[in-house]
């Protein structure tokens, strides 16, 4: 148990970093080098995703080897992308709950923290197919 807890507080924190990151890059291309809106965004989410899958499959999971590494990365990008219509799909139904749009979004995340972690330690990094710490 306490050491799932850990593991959760680990994807929490490489969470807050990869948002960070994302962020970051793109308020850099945005801001700094006045790069188009949708293509800054678009690029900080692709650095983003790398950023989070390399220490997400390192930190968080504690994967040590390179065996199975891309299909890892497949398994993961590909969640990646159908958890974006999830996200749009739970957040309508939280608005079904609440009118107040920021309770909605706020409740939806914290929902789809605990579904994205859950695909990513049972899909996405396998105990019984990788070498773990």
């Amino acid at each position: 148990m306490q050491r799932n807890l850990i593991q959760f507080a680990r994807y929490l924190l490489v969470g807050g970093l990869t948002y960070g990151a994302d962020l970051s890059v793109f308020l850099l291309l945005f801001n700094v080098f006045g790069m188009d809106l949708l293509l800054a965004n678009m690029i900080s989410k692709v650095l983003a995703g790398v950023f989070s899958f390399a220490a997400h499959r390192a930190f968080t999971f504690g994967v040590t080897d390179a065996k199975g590494r891309a299909q890892q990365a497949v398994r993961y990008f590909t969640l990646l992308a159908l958890n974006i219509p999830l996200s749009a799909l739970i957040l309508s139904a939280m608005l079904w709950i609440t009118s107040m749009e920021i309770v909605a979004k706020i409740l939806s995340d914290v929902l789809l923290v605990f579904i994205s972690y859950a695909q990513s330690k049972l899909i996405v990094f396998k105990r019984n197919e990788t070498s773990h710490e």
